[in-house]
């Protein structure tokens, strides 16, 4: 029905190389750009500057800092210019000047400790770095522990798309995000308004700096007299400030709802602190919802630092309102009820996320040795790795494979085949072999077979390749862990298919040779 397409950060010929592909294929159906500033195309991108310009305002007019750089990326791609460009301009409208020589590139991914190297050591004394994007600002945080700098007490750092990596990094990295919807929901809400066959015009989501320790930034102030108004507004504003992730996840029906749980709870403490009175029976109602809370994965949304510094300040205005003692014990009971929530959830998350790195492992490794199966003549059954994939532990896939790999050339244009075959099917964790008579269909049928499980809310598609060959794609269900299990996957794939198509060439080869 409609389409939502990602290409920013491909060059400008490549770029328009592959929309005409999408233009004269698809040209009756709805499409929206994700990160793309092409003239006469619906976009969807990020409002660089809001956030920008709040992250140097903080800097210059609360920190009063004038010394700036910035680790920037790569000059084809649009975000990386734009954000440069802001950065100087609001640099400029503080009367701070920006050269070259406080700007280094880099190709935007972690490792790019020398670049950062060359930027501190270029640069003695800077005070402020911004990094076009979280991944850069983890080389960065690399070259300044070889220098002995630690970011937010030598050097205040901020990224950019206040990744997850952004709370995990050491100290906690101040990120520029998102507001209040991510990229993907506003291309869906336009394309949805598309649809309708409303007038619609490109948008920008906006953006704003989310501080953590790198860069210490109160995004909200809790007054003592927002804690005795208890309106909705305050406690869902204290929500969005802890647990900031939420607004942009996908919440189903069968799931809590955390921000109604947590206005609950917060709710009662407040009324509390109001009354300076909390009976036994109150407390201990709100520590079951405060134990529900956490046992539904609130910690997902959120990093701890952030958390904790947010309870410290809630906890701080109520302990200087109330002055009954009694109250005021039983209160800071619950906070500290939450820390200790917080920090069991932390080591069950983690205790989770190793437990399925070594199912993982094993996976892969069973996965490998079962594709890798030779017959009774030393020859290996090309069949073997399709009925392999019912180690790979996935509830609802589909495996489709062209007829011979496809030759993908990134500076020409590659013809892909109309058909393919769809080589086997997952059903609930049950591995099905399609016959042959069974196998082929067009390309875009893939999603329309029969075979497929109608209980699924929808399918991902991987690509299956090795080096330049792509042999075909892996239909994995949407599930929470699909988006990195799948590439993972998919690319395992991919090099058993190359070497079982090896193998066969060289089996054929050594046939040929005896006879």
């Amino acid at each position: 029905d409609g389409l939502i397409i990602h290409l920013g950060s491909m060059t400008d010929e490549k770029f328009e190389q592959v929309n005409q592909t999408f233009a004269d294929r698809y040209r009756n159906i709805p499409k929206v750009y994700i990160a793309s500033n092409r003239p006469g195309l619906t976009t969807i991108n990020y409002d660089n500057e809001t956030g920008i310009r709040e992250a140097v305002n903080c800097l210059v007019n609360i920190n009063g800092l004038t010394k700036f750089c910035m680790l920037g990326g790569r000059d084809d791609n649009v975000d990386a210019r734009a954000r440069k460009d802001i950065f100087a301009k609001c640099l400029a409208a503080n009367g701070i000047t920006f050269t070259d020589k406080n700007y280094e590139a880099t190709n935007m991914h972690d490792l790019c400790s020398e670049e950062a190297g060359a930027l501190l050591d270029r640069n003695p004394g800077v005070q402020a770095i911004f990094c076009v994007n979280d991944a850069s600002a983890k080389g960065l945080y690399q070259a300044m522990a070889e220098r002995d700098l630690l970011p937010g007490r030598d050097v205040m750092v901020f990224g950019f798309d206040n990744t997850h990596m952004a709370g995990e990094l050491n100290p906690t990295l101040s990120s520029i995000g998102a507001d209040r919807c991510s990229l993907g929901q506003k291309a869906i809400e336009v394309l949805m308004q598309k649809f309708n066959g409303e007038e619609v015009s490109s948008a920008l989501v906006p953006t704003r700096l989310y501080g953590r320790e790198s860069l210490q930034y109160e995004m909200y102030v809790y007054t003592r007299m927002d804690m005795l108004k208890i309106n909705t507004g305050f406690i869902d504003r204290m929500f969005d400030d802890c647990f900031y992730r939420y607004k942009n996840e996908f919440i189903d029906r069968e799931s809590v709802n955390l921000k109604r749980l947590f206005f609950e709870f917060m709710s009662r403490i407040l009324i509390a602190m109001q009354n300076r009175y909390l009976s036994f029976e109150e407390y201990n109602e709100i520590a079951a919802m405060i134990d529900k809370f956490f046992e539904k994965g609130a910690m997902e949304h959120t990093d701890a630092t952030k958390l904790v510094h947010s309870l410290d300040k809630l906890q701080s205005g109520i302990n200087s309102w109330v002055k009954s003692p009694t109250a005021k014990i039983m209160l800071n009971r619950l906070f500290s009820h939450m820390r200790d929530r917080a920090i069991c959830a932390i080591s069950e998350q983690k205790i989770h996320e190793m437990t399925a790195i070594s199912k993982n492992r094993q996976m892969m490794q069973d996965f490998i040795i079962g594709g890798m199966a030779y017959t009774a003549n030393a020859q290996q059954d090309p069949e073997q790795i399709y009925r392999s994939t019912e180690m790979l532990r996935l509830k609802n896939a589909a495996l489709y494979l062209y007829e011979s790999p496809v030759h993908y050339r990134f500076d020409a244009q590659t013809e892909f085949p109309e058909q393919l075959s769809l080589k086997c099917v997952i059903k609930s964790g049950e591995l099905y072999m399609l016959p042959k008579e069974r196998q082929r269909c067009k390309m875009e049928d893939i999603f329309r077979r029969d075979e497929l499980s109608l209980k699924c809310k929808g399918f991902a598609a991987f690509t299956i390749f090795y080096g330049g060959l792509i042999y075909g794609f892996l239909l994995c269900e949407i599930t929470d862990d699909i988006y990195g299990l799948g590439e993972m996957i998919a690319v395992q794939l991919g090099k058993s298919v190359y070497l079982s198509d090896l193998q066969r060439k060289l089996d054929e080869i050594h046939s040929q040779e005896k006879s």
